[in-house]
């Protein structure tokens, strides 16, 4: 995977995963896009995912991340959960809006044969169901919506969201690249919205540009980072980068959350798993770890 670089003069900073915002258009285009192919590979390997799941569980991180850096309110944490009656079953996303994002597949081992153009058939794998978006903005009530899946491809769904929840014309390409034994080659992906009081020409614009991107993965396989992607798809409509933000797969849990989820077994249930020498494990669903708390450990749960 070629490293991507940013130049500031003579000084040049390698990136690992990362997201580009930046403007086009005199500011009638907002656009964003990441490459995480190591977000990608830990989701993999933290949850043991087929092929299959790992490009339909990354494509989701991927949208999460974007999405979430696209929030201007700090810890705002955006929750996305794929439902679809597929073998994938539901897939669910966590992400803030600093790059982070965590995830998990209720069924990580689903496979599917190759679709007719030899890929993997992400979309058959989540089937028909729905696309649940939850925003959470500290001090506020969480505001929830949901769509119907179009295809079950993750970036058209994801696009389709835009434009029947937020009224937001909005192109989604997102793309994870495995290899032969399992692992994640490329994975990166982009969102490009009109912002209001665009000019109509803009749609008959982006939508030629837009007829080219038929694989994001084959443009980062041609060495192209986030701001090369973006150059590509607006190309002539003078795009501008605003930020880069570091990406990566991030999980709070911690002994201390561990410690108050066993809480919520209750005193009764604790005093018995003492008195029988038990050890508690809490398993976090999102990244794969399991937390344990010893005898001794839930003897100074209950005294505190």
């Amino acid at each position: 995977m070629a490293n991507n670089v940013i130049d500031f003069g003579t000084a040049k900073l390698r990136l690992g995963d990362h997201l580009v915002r930046g403007t086009a258009a005199d500011g009638m285009i907002r656009a964003i896009a990441i490459t995480a192919r190591d977000t990608v590979q830990t989701a993999h390997e933290r949850h043991g995912t087929s092929s299959l799941v790992t490009a339909a569980l990354g494509r989701l991180l991927m949208a999460g991340q974007m999405m979430g850096a696209m929030s201007k309110v700090d810890d705002e944490l955006i929750t996305l959960e794929v439902r679809g009656d597929g073998p994938i079953g539901v897939l669910t996303v966590t992400a803030n809006n600093r790059g982070q994002a965590k995830g998990f597949a209720c069924n990580p081992n689903a496979w599917l044969p190759l679709n007719a153009m030899g890929k993997l058939d992400v979309g058959g794998g989540i089937g028909r169901g729905t696309l649940g978006v939850v925003r959470d903005v500290p001090g506020a009530m969480p505001y929830a919506s949901q769509t119907e899946l179009i295809t079950g491809e993750i970036g058209d769904d994801m696009a389709q969201y835009f434009r029947a929840s937020d009224q937001v014309p909005t192109a989604v390409g997102v793309g994870v690249l495995v290899d032969g034994v399992g692992d994640v080659r490329q994975a990166g992906g982009f969102i490009v919205q009109l912002m209001p009081g665009y000019e109509y020409f803009l749609i008959d614009e982006l939508e030629e540009r837009l007829r080219d991107v038929t694989s994001v993965t084959n443009l980062l396989e041609q060495g192209m980072g986030p701001a090369e992607l973006l150059d590509h798809i607006l190309v002539g409509l003078d795009f501008e980068e605003l930020e880069v933000t570091p990406a990566e797969f991030h999980c709070g849990c911690n002994g201390e959350r561990a410690a108050r989820a066993t809480m919520a077994l209750g005193a009764a249930e604790i005093e018995d798993m003492i008195k029988k020498g038990e050890t508690a494990e809490v398993h976090c669903h999102f990244c794969g770890r399991n937390h344990y708390l010893t005898p001794d450990d839930l003897r100074e749960l209950l005294s505190v």
